[in-house]
């Protein structure tokens, strides 16, 4: 109860202080529909929608920031930004090809908002401070939510004759904490982020455990094998028989095509297997199955798995 009244005080204070700069207004109809929007897109962490409840111009601002410290990086030969932001799999040339959007949402993988979700919202005020308007709201939940009601302020922007959220602070306050190297609490309790990534059951008896030697050589090898160039061994020797038949016939040519001509979809398989080798596994299914969570890589995927079919370890998934 402390913690409820504490957190509305700040709130109330912050109003207050905001109001000695600039004007409270009464909140309309169409603040209180973008509040409620971007409340209900945070809670149902469904990155996607939180994009889309987002102004647009906040996004590409967003994606020209970021592309700025990656260019200015990349030329001093460098690369720990893209890492902090993107993981080690994807390379410049990928992140510039992302949409405003795509990169919000892979940025935000790593942010980890607290949004209770709400069958009914009510606006209380409305500060202006220039084109932006700060929004005080009070969420009301489902029945099923019980009965306490929870005080949220969302910062908006005008949109036509909409509105739409900006960037909320503490996101762009862990941006800056990534490309500035500095260690964010958020990062620190969400490494790494569950927001719109499938969770990897992790129970009592599932710990997570260092990758056993013959893991480690099977993955070695194989990352030779590639290195190699030698395309059609990979998919036909390190691939789970069942994984195989699955992709028999032109499925399978496909794959060993694409990954001969392009070097970018050989160094993506490359990146997977040294990403694995050095993450540790959730062991299962009596021994015979490692699931590796590979969320905020840079992978296209958010889970790895290996089988052990026979005594030999193959990529299963």
């Amino acid at each position: 109860m402390r913690s409820r009244l504490g957190l509305r005080l700040c709130v109330v204070v912050l109003f207050a202080a905001l109001g000695l700069q600039a004007r409270a207004e009464s909140v309309t109809g169409a603040q209180r529909q973008a509040a409620s929007d971007y409340l209900l897109a945070v809670s149902s962490t469904d990155l996607q929608a939180v994009a889309y409840a987002i102004h647009p111009a906040e996004l590409d601002r967003l994606r020209f920031g970021v592309l700025q410290k990656l260019r200015e990086e990349s030329a001093r030969g460098g690369n720990a930004i893209r890492e902090r932001l993107f993981g080690s799999a994807m390379p410049l040339s990928d992140v510039e090809r992302l949409t405003s959007a795509n990169l919000f949402r892979a940025v935000a993988r790593r942010w980890s908002p607290h949004v209770r979700t709400h069958d009914s919202l009510e606006g209380l005020s409305a500060t202006r401070e220039g084109e932006r308007v700060h929004v005080l709201v009070k969420q009301r939940p489902s029945k099923e939510g019980g009965r306490i009601e929870t005080l949220e302020v969302v910062t908006l922007l005008a949109y036509g004759r909409e509105w739409r959220a900006a960037l909320p602070p503490e996101f762009e306050a862990l941006v800056d904490d990534l490309v500035s190297g500095r260690q964010s609490r958020a990062v620190v309790a969400q490494t790494p982020s569950t927001i719109d990534t499938p969770l990897v059951l992790r129970s009592s008896t599932q710990a997570l455990e260092r990758n056993p030697p013959e893991i480690v050589s099977m993955l070695e090898a194989a990352e030779k094998v590639l290195v190699d160039g030698r395309c059609d061994r990979y998919y036909k020797e390190f691939l789970t028989p069942e994984l195989q038949r699955g992709l028999a016939g032109r499925t399978m040519d496909s794959l060993i095509s694409s990954c001969r001509r392009s070097m970018a979809s050989r160094e993506l398989l490359i990146a997977a297997l040294r990403i694995v080798k050095r993450t540790s596994a959730t062991i299962d299914n009596g021994g015979n199955r490692a699931v590796y969570d590979v969320t905020g890589q840079g992978l296209p995927f958010d889970r790895y798995v290996l089988e052990r079919v026979e005594g030999r370890w193959y990529v299963a998934e």
